[in-house]
């Protein structure tokens, strides 16, 4: 079966990053000069999204490499949860943001929950 779906989710988790980078790179260069340590105590509510945004596109990457990982793995399947995780985090987001990237999250999801085994599959304990 042809591996796509970690690679996606690390494309998409890229972009988020490098779009993140660009349209916070001021607050960005802010939460820096505060010096790093307790920077987002601040009440500056644009300095705390450039951070969640950018984490949540790092996380979404590295979320990808893992899905990635188990793609290429013998026999490696990905887990049915993960799939129902991000088909939720992504209709709730659609839902509350429908101008967002959330969208691009709906075909791994959905490629997850085709790919999977079914929930009373239990992987080898080791």
């Amino acid at each position: 079966m042809r591996r796509w779906i970690g690679r996606w989710l690390m494309g998409v988790g890229a972009l988020h990053s490098l779009l993140g980078l660009v349209v916070f790179s001021a607050p960005l260069r802010d939460l820096l000069e505060a010096g790093v340590v307790n920077a987002l105590g601040s009440r500056d509510p644009v300095r705390n999204l450039a951070f969640w945004f950018l984490f949540g596109g790092v996380m979404t990457a590295l979320v990808g490499y893992l899905v990635d990982w188990v793609e290429r793995a013998p026999g490696g399947v990905l887990p049915r949860p993960l799939g129902w995780s991000l088909l939720l985090i992504a209709v709730l987001g659609v839902t509350l943001a429908p101008a967002s990237g959330f969208w691009l999250v709906l075909p791994a999801a959905v490629g997850i929950l085709l790919r999977s085994r079914p929930a009373t599959h239990r992987a080898p304990a080791s």
